[in-house]
């Protein structure tokens, strides 16, 4: 749940539902589920469908949602509605600011190397030449322009790292270790 960090009284579920902004915030929320709701149940109505099971399974890559019906937990059981919306909800709603985000700094970091925008635009340009959409093949033969939007991400990411600097060796079980002035995330540390 989301809370208002402005007033005291908002740090209460129960009276910020009473408020406007919680009342707000709930029937968004309530929206949110039954729209995750009604795409799992569309899922598994069309996976209960004659044929459909198998040429789903038989398929090279899943659906993210396909992954999780068939999915099963540790104990043998496949994962509740309420498990598979939150892990649906996170990923239809959470990506679409990151991405925003990341596409926003590629943009100002082109803007302000011109040089760089401009070998972009004649790579692009030479490749779809007639004006036709990138396909996914198109993808591949654009060296350039794939170097300088991994360069903005690496430069401006939108999702922030941490890291850690080992002050000593760090030794794995399995015999392998990192000298100490090693980056590392923080599950190593």
């Amino acid at each position: 749940m989301i809370f208002c960090v402005r007033s005291a009284f908002h740090q209460n579920s129960t009276i910020h539902r009473l408020t406007l902004d919680g009342r707000l915030i709930h029937c968004t929320c309530q929206l949110t589920h039954e729209c995750t709701d009604r795409v799992i149940q569309q899922r598994k109505a069309q996976l209960q469908q004659e044929g459909e099971l198998e040429k789903v399974r038989r398929k090279r890559r899943l659906d993210f949602l396909d992954v999780l019906l068939f999915a099963k937990m540790e104990n043998g059981s496949s994962l509740s509605d309420q498990d598979l919306r939150a892990e649906v909800d996170t990923f239809m709603f959470e990506g679409h600011d990151t991405t925003a985000s990341g596409v926003s700094w590629i943009f100002y970091a082109l803007a302000t190397h011109p040089e760089h925008q401009h070998r972009c635009r004649e790579e692009i340009q030479g490749l779809l030449g007639d004006g036709a959409s990138i396909t996914w093949e198109h993808l591949d033969k654009m060296p350039y322009t794939t170097m300088c939007i991994k360069e903005a991400l690496r430069l401006y990411p939108p999702v922030p790292g941490v890291g850690r600097e080992l002050i000593s060796p760090v030794t794995f079980p399995d015999g392998r270790s990192l000298p100490k002035g090693t980056n590392c995330p923080p599950s190593l540390t």
